[in-house]
């Protein structure tokens, strides 16, 4: 049945941290789909708007990322009127070493305990790493691996392709401005560029100064506006795509991202032979895994390059494993699952006043109040420790994440006032 009754549909709260592409893609997205499709009653919100009335009038409460140790009160809320929990994490946001810059807010104490009480007080706990899922099953038996999700409709079918005498296009995209990972590439491709002068490598994100004076490089500034990102990724008819990636605790923690994203381009991927993509590809078929060696590198770009048909080949196998693996189906089947089964179980009722109230203009007020207060209050102490370019960054990245979630309830609303006129109509 595709339409439920309203009165049926589980009611979710999802609040996320903010609006970036992990939280986007991986709950946002699907939840929203499932809305629109008549399956869950869903409220789309931000940590610093919630209120108890809102968690209370939940079936099922979802977050995702980190939480902000001041939001802690939306668990106890969860607790206290025994509301049931989803959490997503897609990264090992537990054990962040020193030296990944920009990531030393997570290892604060209090947030990292606010973290752990998180996953502990899930009913379940979503992730997209097999070794992420092992790690964390020390806090909580109900760790589940779920399927990286991917939008095909961001995507051209079929993909671009080129004729034998084109140039091989390379690619390396990463969001990590500060992107010591990939200088595991860069010895590598300076022997790739002066072995083969029909390759043009983009450089997508950071960037390198090693290869900058290199006339076949180009750089391509991060959007981090993903749908708009991958758009234009998907209709670049990249060759080969580049996915290095460290063989320790923290990167096995991330998800597969960068195969779904290559594979579903039908781009020949060459991977670093680690669980995150030793999991998931299958070398020589849907793609090339390589240790973290210089050598391993040129030799299996080298391969990709002089070797169109194997190049090829791999493209195609990896975008029909994407199609059969990585697709809404699959992952809107996934989110329905888990909470379908969380929100089929008795609970306490909510409060008459949970009950009977919308969500008051006030809330929303309230809630933009304390939020434009933090974020001022973080202006001065970032300036001083990080300069204006920093400052204005991650201002830009509150707002923009703050204007698109106003975007999108404006959608919500205008869905929800169209269900309202077709039932008023039955």
């Amino acid at each position: 049945m595709r339409w439920l009754l309203p009165e049926l549909r589980p009611r979710v709260l999802a609040v996320l941290p903010a609006l970036f592409p992990s939280t986007i893609i991986g709950v946002a997205k699907p939840l929203l789909r499932m809305h629109q499709d008549g399956r869950i009653a869903l409220d789309l919100t931000l940590q610093h708007l919630v209120s108890r009335r809102n968690v209370e009038r939940a079936d099922v409460l979802v977050m995702c990322h980190t939480i902000e140790p001041q939001y802690g009160d939306i668990l106890r809320w969860a607790r206290e009127r025994g509301r049931p929990l989803i959490y997503e994490i897609d990264d090992d946001l537990i054990d962040v070493p020193a030296h990944i810059q920009g990531l030393a807010y997570l290892r604060e104490p209090r947030r990292r305990a606010q973290l752990i009480e998180c996953i502990r007080q899930a009913d379940v706990v979503r992730v997209y790493s097999p070794a992420l899922q092992a790690k964390l099953s020390a806090y909580n038996p109900n760790v589940t691996l779920v399927s990286g999700p991917l939008d095909w409709n961001l995507m051209p079918a079929p993909a671009p392709r080129h004729d034998a005498s084109s140039t091989v296009k390379i690619v390396y995209a990463t969001s990590r401005l500060d992107d010591t990972v990939g200088t595991m590439l860069i010895a590598p491709l300076e022997e790739i560029l002066s072995r083969h002068p029909n390759v043009e490598l983009t450089i997508w994100g950071p960037r390198h100064a090693a290869l900058a004076a290199h006339p076949n490089v180009r750089f391509l500034p991060l959007i981090r506006d993903y749908d708009r990102y991958f758009e234009r990724f998907a209709r670049e008819g990249f060759d080969i795509g580049l996915a290095p990636l460290p063989d320790d605790e923290f990167h096995r923690g991330k998800s597969n991202n960068k195969f779904r994203e290559y594979a579903s381009c039908g781009i020949a991927g060459v991977y670093s032979d680690m669980p995150v993509y030793n999991t998931s590809v299958v070398t020589e078929d849907t793609g090339l895994l390589v240790p973290n060696q210089a050598a391993a590198w040129v030799a299996a770009i080298d391969r990709l390059i002089t070797d169109q048909q194997l190049r090829r080949s791999i493209g195609e196998r990896a975008r029909v494993y994407a199609r059969a693996h990585f697709n809404q189906q699959v992952t809107d089947g996934e989110w329905l699952a888990a909470i379908a089964a969380l929100a089929s179980r008795p609970k306490p009722a909510a409060t008459p006043a949970a009950a009977a109230a919308g969500l008051p203009a006030v809330d929303k007020a309230v809630g933009m109040a304390r939020f434009a207060g933090r974020l001022g209050a973080k202006v001065i102490p970032v300036l001083r420790e990080h300069g204006i370019a920093t400052t204005l960054r991650r201002t830009g990245i509150h707002l923009i994440g703050f204007t698109r979630w106003l975007s999108w309830e404006l959608h919500l609303w205008r869905l929800q006032q169209r269900v309202s006129a077709q039932r008023g109509r039955s």
